[in-house]
């Protein structure tokens, strides 16, 4: 009997495997175009569409937001509202002065001034104040509505713990009052961090908080406890800096520490003390404190801004790592880490290395099937340490006022002090860079790895606060120690506002908390969920395959027997896998903490894909296919988001300044670029052009566009043989030649035809399904809704639609009016009081028929309103 019902379920456990598998290649469109009528039936082709009564300088004014079944609502209007826009600026990760870009200083050179941490300055990030009102305008032309505003913890507590940057601080203050003067704008803020700190080739953290580790940064890079972007060696042509090399540094010396120490100190190191507090307590002690002084300083300076719900809430610390916790075995590469890119230690090679042990380490790199080693590197730090020598380490205590516990050995690794590896110690350490390398290596050979599971398995795990699991692993990680330290900052952002949004960021494709239920309430109707998202073929290999991907959440999630299995093939099914990952993130929100927002506050496509060739050619053609696949699925899970990135310094040689990252979606670089060779058309050219779109029943003129429309009054929807999928490469806009090849706008804004287009900014309805075809220009949407006092706000920018009018335009029902300068339509729905079905379906179609940018030059027309 038993045998019988196991076989039925894998049965249907297949059944659905191979369903969901047949649905990525489906070409069908998931709305239905039944019902939907040309507005220029009902309308005179001369008739211009009504404008809007809205005498404001936003398309929504901010006001205080309300959740509900897990969307924002407006608390005015009842309306949901989607949040749409961007982090600003990625160069906050670097200070201004001295400025400091991750390819400038020496992190090889211990006297270099990089490493003077303590005198820099933040001021003027994110942008300079005499560019913000032109840097916000440009975003909220774009028809985005939100800002996911940075800060690092570097910029307010540089100088050393309890040591404030209060003139950043006001800054700071000075750029939020002028988001609030353009209007129009919501803001949270949020502490950003990267592999920890600039010191260990990210962002985020201070200096001293390595010294208060007892590390020595200085000794980073001849330890390799980091890799840092400003090591000689990658600019003098004796070494690559590889594509994402930044991101191996996670399981490097430096980041293992601490974030092993920030969010389990007391598990694991007990005796570690600093001022009479663990060293976990102080850590996370001084980063609240520094949420709290510049979080209570905008709650006090800025009330209007906090009552009319411009500024929304924070979000807690970007993209958090759980360091060694749940590593399974010290000795070996754990499967789960897939991101191997050049030398790629085991935890315990990083711990001999950072005790100056010469180590000979495996290299790989990543392919297409995944990482491959592809030789060996003897890293040889000839006995320097990543850990401060006791007389540094004196120096420094009296300097930032550290008192540490009489048993902390400094010098020593604080894993070794814990009795999980050895060395001989009959060996004088401060030797070895007298030995041989060969004789360093046969002196690392007698090292002992003791305890290769002290910290998965639970027996080592010290002062639980719940349950003792039998195994420590990643996921106990986000429901224990992650939720501990995210429930400290929640009561940090509470205290000073009750009602302020707090944004819940979890480790980088993990499964939030399962905390939906959890006795201390830890999520209420004011919480926001907020996963990250990047492609990661497109990020290692900084190109857009169209053949092939791979389903990473569905990999992660051990969905299928064999991750080979995840890889699908094709443009259209890369796109539905892409889309339904994002779906399937908001069910794992449901399910573990309930029915909340869910915000995807990072997402984005590098722009230096294919060898830079956008940069010589001018065209952003995989950039906007790429962007435009992840967008579809963000529109397709009904998902608000903040994209990665603006950076008001981008440049083409190196990018966003920052590690050779190139996400920026506006680069002064790209400003008023000419292709002559691509701008000219000569007449026979045009005659084609215009032949072809007379043949398709559509004109390059007015004139003949008026005329021919009322040859089709007669026809049903024209469209339906274009209704089919949003993916389909049939599909054609002989109008669209910018669209085609993809050139940046001309104020510089790169991808424009994916990054800039139309969607649903706020309504009554429900959306049943939303989707926008660049190809063909066509915007297609359908809601559930009833009773709608107020009209459905839908942004339709002029990039996309410079001449819309009613010929554009295709409803089941209601009409619509038009603000062409704040580019949006209202579509008022008809109010049918004898109507008794709860909810109706309506659908509507903007499809460019009006003309394009292209054809405007053809025929002499003039844009009444600026293009972005």
């Amino acid at each position: 009997m038993y045998a019988i019902h196991d076989t039925m379920k894998s049965a249907k456990y297949a059944r659905e495997a191979i369903h969901d598998r047949l649905t990525l290649y489906s070409t069908s469109s998931s709305i239905s175009i039944n019902g939907v009528k040309p507005l220029r039936r009902k309308y005179s082709n001369t008739e211009l569409i009504p404008t809007t009564e809205n005498k404001a300088k936003s398309i929504i004014e901010c006001v205080p937001l309300e959740t509900c079944q897990g969307h924002f609502i407006n608390s005015k209007t009842k309306q949901r509202i989607l949040l749409k826009g961007i982090n600003i600026d990625s160069q906050t990760k670097i200070p201004t002065k001295p400025y400091m870009p991750s390819y400038e200083g020496d992190s090889s050179d211990p006297n270099n001034i990089f490493f003077d941490g303590d005198n820099v300055s933040f001021i003027g990030r994110p942008f300079p104040i005499e560019e913000a009102k032109d840097h916000l305008q440009r975003i909220k032309n774009w028809g985005y509505n939100t800002i996911r505003y940075l800060i690092t913890w570097e910029a307010i507590e540089h100088k050393g713990p309890g040591i404030y940057d209060i003139e950043f601080i006001n800054y700071t203050i000075e750029i939020l009052k002028i988001i609030g003067e353009i209007g129009g704008l919501y803001v949270f803020l949020e502490f950003h961090q990267d592999v920890w700190s600039r010191f260990s080739g990210g962002s985020g953290a201070p200096m001293w908080t390595f010294y208060a580790a007892s590390l020595d940064p200085k000794n980073f890079v001849k330890t390799e406890a980091a890799i840092l972007h400003n090591d000689p060696r990658f600019h003098d042509s004796s070494d690559t800096y590889h594509k994402m090399l930044w991101t191996s540094n996670y399981k490097r010396l430096a980041s293992l520490v601490m974030f092993t120490l920030f969010y389990a100190g007391n598990n694991y190191f007990p005796n570690l003390l600093i001022n009479g507090e663990n060293i976990q307590d102080y850590l996370q002690n001084r980063f609240f404190n520094s949420i709290n002084i510049i979080w209570k300083t905008i709650n006090e300076k800025l009330p209007e801004l906090i009552e009319n719900g411009t500024i929304l809430g924070f979000e807690s610390m970007n993209e958090p790592n759980c360091g060694l916790i749940g590593h399974p075995d010290l000795g070996v590469l754990p499967d789960y880490q897939q991101l191997r890119v050049g030398t790629t230690p085991t935890a315990f090679e990083t711990m001999k290395l950072g005790m100056g042990f010469t180590v000979e380490v495996d290299e790989y790199r990543i392919s297409v099937t995944g990482p491959r080693k592809y030789g060996t590197k003897i890293v040889d730090p000839k006995g320097t340490k990543a850990w401060l020598s006791p007389e540094e380490a004196k120096k420094l205590d009296a300097k930032y006022g550290f008192i540490r516990s009489g048993n902390w050995n400094i010098g020593n690794c604080i894993f070794a002090n814990e009795g999980i590896w050895t060395w001989n110690h009959k060996l004088n350490l401060n030797n070895l860079p007298n030995l041989t390398q060969e004789q360093r290596l046969e002196v690392t050979s007698k090292c002992e790895l003791i305890e290769p599971k002290f910290f998965s398995d639970s027996k080592y795990f010290k002062n639980f606060t719940g349950p003792v699991p039998k195994i420590i692993d990643t996921e106990y990680f986000v429901n224990s120690n992650f939720v501990e330290h995210f429930v400290k900052f929640k009561n940090v952002i509470r205290e000073i506002n009750p009602n302020a949004f707090v944004l819940l960021s979890v480790p980088v494709l993990e499964l939030p908390p399962n905390i939906r239920r959890d006795s201390r309430k830890i999520i209420d109707e004011k919480t926001v969920y907020c996963p990250h998202y990047y492609d990661g073929l497109s990020l290692m290999f900084k190109s857009w395959n169209t053949k092939y991907n791979v389903d990473t959440l569905g990999i992660m999630r051990c969905k299928y027997l064999n991750p080979v299995l995840g890889i699908v093939f094709g443009e259209r099914a890369i796109r539905n896998c892409i889309k339904n990952q994002f779906i399937e993130m908001r069910k794992e929100c449901n399910e573990n903490l309930g029915e909340i927002p869910i915000l995807m506050s990072e997402t984005g496509m590098p722009f230096d894909m294919d060898e830079k060739r956008s940069y010589r050619n001018g065209k952003y053609i995989s950039q906007t296919a790429a962007l435009d696949a992840i967008i579809n699925a963000l529109e397709g899970a009904h998902m608000s988001h903040t994209f990665w990135c603006y950076n008001s310094s981008n440049n083409h040689k190196w990018g966003d300044n920052w590690n050779n990252e190139d996400f920026s979606f506006w680069s002064p670089d790209d400003r008023n670029l000419s292709f002559e060779e691509d701008l000219i058309i000569n007449s026979s050219k045009a005659s084609r052009l215009i032949s072809k779109a007379t043949k398709m029943g559509q004109s390059s003129s007015t004139s003949s566009r008026l005329s021919s429309r009322s040859t089709a009054d007669s026809e049903n929807f024209e469209y339906e043989s274009d209704c089919s999928s949003i993916i389909s490469s049939t599909t054609s806009n002989v109008f669209s030649r910018q669209l085609k090849k993809c050139f940046p706008s001309p104020d510089g804004v790169r991808a424009i035809s994916a990054v800039v287009r139309p969607y649903l900014v706020s309504s009554f309805g429900k959306i049943v399904a939303q989707e926008f075809d660049i190809k063909s220009v066509k915007y297609s949407l359908q809601i559930n809704i009833k009773n709608a006092k107020k009209p459905s706000i839908i942004f339709v920018p002029k990039w996309h639609y410079p001449f819309l009018d009613y010929g554009d335009i295709y409803l089941t029902s209601g009409s619509i009016k038009y603000n062409e300068e704040l580019q949006y339509i209202e579509w008022h729905h008809d109010d049918d009081e004898n109507n008794n079905e709860d909810n109706m379906t309506e659908t509507i179609i903007i499809k460019n028929n009006s003309g394009s940018l292209e054809e405007a030059k053809m025929d002499g027309r003039q844009l009444q309103c600026p293009i972005t």
